[in-house]
């Protein structure tokens, strides 16, 4: 966690006119990433967190976005994000649950020009969520322990990978044509969660071994993620996102039809392809038995097969068959022997 100035931040005027999405509580529906629509319906259902799982949600939420900041009455924590919807949700419940008062103000816009937001709390949040502790001189210092701010409970553990993906996770799906590409693979399928305490990054990791999360380090910037997309799925029930489970399974579904449909022209086409091949050699083979002269001595059989080839140059093997009353064994051993002979006549010329 960072030391920041609180005069860094500038309040929100009463009469300023929030953005749709803020003045609505979420985005609208066909606006929203699905990144965005995970987290609103984990929002929605996280709305009765109570007790121990209201302090595990906020734990993972102001260790996730938190800073500690100075002002002339002492240190408090803030959280800061670009969803407000989030931190409304963090400030009532910090109120009802812990009894501290937060007020939201507006932050500078952040790299992509997104509204940012802030909450800062009125009394030291982080003594209650076990962030924060005092010495024997009354000094106060941030907990160096990850693994203490960690549940054990089954419903505090949900309740803190809520936070954690409401707070600096993402989930990305492909959406678009565009976004399968020619991988048939997950390749494109990805949730990660962001941590900037890699001890931390290290503990949640461990403590939540049945979500088989894989940890890199990317700009000094420690990331569990998954990508395989039933991993994602089961991540998603995990959360209570259900709706965004389904909608991802309804994805995979598209991708899976529309990579078999593919691989059905693929083998179409190369079916097609082997067909002509074979038969501009076949009716290579027959012109050279001509121009040799040896077409009249060949058997009736082979002569029968010949003339069907000619004039159906673009039949395939089963096709020549049916016209030959024969089976389709019988027209390719034909065809392979009018071929032999033409190959050996030539070799002797």
């Amino acid at each position: 966690m960072k030391l920041m100035p609180c005069g860094a931040l500038t309040a929100l005027p009463r009469k300023r006119k929030l953005p749709v999405w803020v003045s609505e509580g979420r985005l609208k529906e066909d606006k929203m990433t699905f990144s965005q629509t995970v987290k609103s319906e984990i929002l929605k259902n996280i709305r009765k967190l109570k007790g121990c799982c209201a302090t595990s949600f906020l734990t993972a939420v102001v260790k996730s976005i938190g800073s500690l900041e100075l002002s002339f009455d002492g240190f408090y924590f803030s959280i800061e994000s670009d969803n407000y919807e989030l931190l409304t949700f963090c400030k009532n419940l910090a109120q009802t649950e812990l009894d501290i008062g937060g007020e939201i103000q507006s932050a500078n816009p952040n790299a992509k020009g997104a509204a940012v937001y802030t909450c800062e709390f009125h009394k030291n949040i982080g003594a209650k969520l076990g962030l924060t502790y005092r010495d024997g001189d009354g000094a106060m210092h941030l907990s160096g322990d990850a693994r203490s701010l960690l549940p054990a409970k089954d419903c505090c553990k949900r309740a803190f990978m809520q936070g954690l993906l409401l707070a600096a996770g993402s989930v990305v799906i492909p959406v678009s044509d565009s976004d399968l590409g020619e991988n048939t693979s997950g390749a494109r399928y990805h949730a990660e969660i962001r941590f900037t305490d890699d001890n931390f990054a290290a503990a949640v990791k461990d403590c939540f071994a049945e979500i088989p999360f894989r940890m890199a380090v990317r700009k000094n910037v420690t990331i569990l993620y998954l990508k395989d997309s039933e991993q994602i799925a089961d991540l998603l029930v995990y959360v209570n996102a259900v709706s965004a489970k389904l909608k991802l399974e309804n994805v995979i579904i598209g991708r899976s039809l529309r990579n078999d449909a593919n691989r059905q022209r693929n083998c179409i086409a190369a079916n097609i392809d082997k067909s002509v091949n074979a038969s501009e050699r076949q009716l290579a083979a027959i012109a050279a038995i001509r121009k040799q002269g040896l077409f009249d001595g060949l058997t009736p059989q082979l002569k029968e097969i010949a003339d069907l080839r000619e004039q159906f140059p673009e039949a395939n093997l089963d096709e020549l068959a049916a016209k030959a009353g024969i089976s389709k064994s019988g027209a390719n051993h034909r065809l392979t022997k009018l071929c032999q002979i033409a190959e050996d006549t030539s070799q002797r010329i």
